[in-house]
């Protein structure tokens, strides 16, 4: 009988939903079914590793960055077999559920799929910088993204979660300036002012901005999209575009495949984000881990 771990951020409250899906889950499987709640930020990282080889199913319940953490854990456990990814989205945003192009969570169908064991291959973003590595499952932002994330941690402190991202992104335009650096490919050259540069393994981020339309979560390609010398009131004025998933159509806006690629600065260290986890450095080596984990397909 397969063992199956839920993991869920113990901050949030959960819904009745929730606690109808973990009710079943108890009732299905009884001992071999386990629940923990993360007691502080990047608990879930720990636990997940110590849990990589014990189990063969983790339901992660929670956000993109709940994700994160838990994608984090297992794959630095250095495990070749890894447990099965189920993803239940309650987070804000939830854009890797949307770049999976998940169904809508319904408890009966979630269950049938762990039954019936039904998934599919995902890629894994890796960034090794100057300090550390960490790895994503939807996309990793360079610049704007990594500012935005940085106002936004110090805003939650002040104003908790609901009114603080609106705060941050307001605060990150008027405060950003573009910083110069050089991007290394093998197809792929660029030396330059930087408004973002998004790894994607996911096609969806900032809240269902298409920042890379078309970008597979299992095509064992990194898909890149670089905005240079692009001001953000350009940026806004094609952000609905964006968000139908249309392609900007600008000089210094460029989308191109890799198998992997070097960003640097020789300036002030450059903010990034890890789906919405912040990170920073003045060098960054972005690849991608082709088809590392499984994904629950519902």
């Amino acid at each position: 009988m397969s063992k199956t771990l839920c993991l869920l951020n113990g901050s949030k409250k959960k819904s009745s939903v929730i606690h109808e899906l973990i009710a079943q889950c108890q009732t299905k499987w009884s001992s071999d079914f386990q629940v923990i709640e993360s007691r502080f930020e990047k608990d879930l990282v720990d636990i997940a590793r110590a849990h990589a080889s014990k189990v063969d199913i983790i339901i992660a319940i929670g956000g993109d960055g709940t994700l994160n953490e838990i994608i984090n854990g297992l794959i630095s456990s250095g495990h070749d077999e890894l447990p099965v990814i189920a993803v239940v989205p309650i987070g804000t945003g939830n854009d890797f559920f949307q770049s999976a192009r998940l169904n809508s969570f319904k408890i009966q169908t979630f269950m049938n799929a762990l039954l019936d064991k039904n998934t599919m291959p995902c890629d894994i973003g890796k960034i090794l910088t100057d300090k550390e590595i960490r790895y994503f499952i939807n996309v990793a932002d360079i610049g704007f993204g990594g500012d935005v994330v940085l106002s936004l941690n110090q805003f939650r402190k002040q104003f908790g979660p609901g009114f603080s991202y609106g705060l941050a992104i307001l605060k990150t335009f008027f405060t950003y300036k573009r910083p110069h650096v050089r991007i290394e490919s093998e197809s792929y050259q660029y030396s330059g002012e930087l408004l973002l540069a998004a790894a994607c393994n996911g096609a969806i981020f900032g809240n269902g901005l298409h920042i890379h339309p078309g970008a597979s979560i299992r095509d064992g390609k990194l898909n890149m999209t670089v905005l240079g010398k692009v001001s953000l009131l350009d940026y806004l004025l094609n952000v609905m575009k964006v968000k139908r998933g249309k392609r900007i159509k600008h000089p210094e806006a460029h989308y191109f495949e890799s198998n992997g690629l070097v960003l640097k600065t020789k300036g002030a260290k450059l903010h990034a984000e890890t789906d919405g986890e912040y990170l920073s450095g003045t060098r960054f080596e972005i690849s991608i881990l082709p088809q590392r984990i499984k994904i629950l397909l519902y």
